[in-house]
């Protein structure tokens, strides 16, 4: 994995790395980046070399933040936390801890999603 900043510089510096001076069969079908910002700017940066998404490249994001993800051309596919759940828990923790409840010790898990749209070359229901 390549490990940078996160936002859509990284991306741009990251297709750098990935593509400049290899031939097809060296570089990757697919980028997951760990963000939404950055994989606009993988997809902005791929754009520039000539090279499509999803046709030629995939490319997945992170955090599904609406506002980037839909103007990003193309829309981009993203995991989605469920942040808001997220947020709803640690908030109905927390307001145990005041209340003077014990914590629950362990990991909580929630479900997460896949939010698809073209950046990955699949459309739902396609």
């Amino acid at each position: 994995p390549l490990l940078g900043a996160w936002s859509e510089g990284w991306g741009h510096e990251a297709v750098a790395k990935l593509f400049d001076g290899k031939g097809r069969a060296e570089t990757p079908d697919a980028v997951f980046c760990g963000n939404d910002q950055i994989a606009r700017g993988v997809i902005d940066a791929l754009r520039e070399r000539g090279i499509r998404v999803p046709e030629e490249v995939g490319v997945v994001g992170f955090d599904n933040w609406e506002i980037v993800a839909e103007a990003t051309r193309p829309p981009l596919t993203s995991v989605d936390m469920n942040l808001a759940t997220l947020g709803r828990e640690a908030g109905l923790a927390l307001l145990s801890l005041v209340g003077g409840q014990a914590a629950a010790p362990g990991i909580r898990k929630l479900p997460c999603r896949l939010v698809v749209r073209q950046s990955c070359g699949r459309t739902v229901g396609g």
